[in-house]
């Protein structure tokens, strides 16, 4: 989730933008409340909204995430997803999961929905592939473990999309915090790494979208 309209781009941009976004049915705009007032970090509308035509555009089979909050992004996804779709998600604070649960719940989507408790760098080394699309939003400093740890699980072609890799516009200044630097880091990694095809978008607070070659 961006700390603000303007992040990225100048305000005037960034307010235009969001005028032209879909409204969300009720249950995603409740969630999108509840994500305020708790303070939950969930994906941007406009995120989201990438995330669902990237779904659209394949017949997925096994789709992973790392960091499932309130489980926001689980339903934007997994309403894009049919039967044969098994969905995965990661979430270390079981509070937060059982929220998660109830929204998923609620969503009754037609795809199989697995909810994972644990730190993800634990989780993942459990988890079977092959996966045909990730999206990673959780600790920026685990970023570059996530990809180890997810490359070989993933198949030709599959899609990596990971959230807040602009950090506020952070990553484009001096040194920074852990943060920062880490997300500095992966970008330079991905954008330079010879077994993906990436950019970076600046959408939300930064989004990357990478293909395995």
């Amino acid at each position: 989730m961006k700390r603000r309209a303007d992040a990225i781009l100048k305000r005037a941009q960034a307010e235009y933008l969001e005028r032209l976004s879909p409204p969300r049915d009720p249950l995603l705009a409740r969630m999108e409340a509840f994500a305020a007032e708790h303070r939950h970090p969930i994906a941007d509308p406009e995120v989201g909204q990438l995330l669902r035509i990237l779904v659209r555009t394949k017949k997925l089979r096994h789709i992973l995430e790392v960091g499932t909050n309130i489980g926001y992004s689980v339903i934007v996804m997994g309403r894009e997803c049919g039967r044969e779709t098994v969905l995965e998600t990661i979430e270390i604070d079981p509070g937060i999961l059982a929220t998660a649960k109830g929204f998923v719940s609620e969503a009754k989507l037609a795809c199989d929905v697995r909810l994972h408790q644990g730190a993800a760098l634990e989780v993942i080394p459990h988890l079977s592939g092959p996966f045909d699309f990730i999206f990673i939003d959780c600790v920026k400093t685990e970023y570059g473990q996530y990809l180890d740890g997810l490359l070989p699980k993933l198949e030709r072609g599959a899609v990596i999309v990971c959230d807040n890799l602009l950090w506020g516009g952070e990553v484009a200044g001096g040194r920074g915090d852990a943060n920062t630097i880490a997300l500095r880091k992966f970008n330079r990694r991905i954008a330079g790494d010879p077994a993906l095809t990436a950019i970076v978008l600046p959408l939300g607070d930064g989004t990357g979208v990478s293909v395995v070659n």
